[in-house]
């Protein structure tokens, strides 16, 4: 995934970063959650209930957009936008859900999840990636 120059901290497991995602729901409300992910080649992975409400609305209405932030810095930040595409669950072939889960888990508890994942991976491939620094300015 083609990061912004002087971001990648925000990506790397050791941070504590969170993705602050936006999806639509069915009535065109929109809603806005904080999630725990880690990156491959591709896109930010992050899990969800396989019968949670944002995995409904992320299956009928994939398009997205968010903000990665570090925690407590709320100046510097990449917007996303980009398409939520399922990986699939504990069954899938496409990726090691439970070996996404054990890094997400990782990367933000500092050890192995103590259950199995329950749910499902998405993968939000960007189509747009802009970083946003604004820590230097007056006022």
């Amino acid at each position: 995934m083609d990061l912004p120059e002087g971001y990648q901290d925000l990506f790397d497991d050791a941070s504590r970063a969170f993705l602050v995602l936006s999806t639509v729901r069915g009535s065109g409300e929109p809603v806005v959650a904080p999630l725990w992910f880690v990156t491959d080649d591709e896109g930010l992975l992050f899990t969800t209930g396989m019968t949670a409400a944002k995995t409904r609305d992320l299956r009928a209405r994939p398009g997205v957009a968010g903000i990665v932030m570090a925690e407590g810095e709320h100046e510097r930040y990449v917007s996303v936008r980009g398409r939520a595409v399922e990986l699939g669950g504990p069954e899938a072939v496409t990726v090691d859900a439970d070996a996404v889960h054990r890094r997400i888990v990782r990367r933000y508890e500092g050890h192995d999840p103590a259950e199995p994942l329950d749910g499902t991976v998405f993968r939000l491939v960007p189509l747009r990636v802009t970083g946003y620094d604004y820590r230097d300015l007056p006022g």
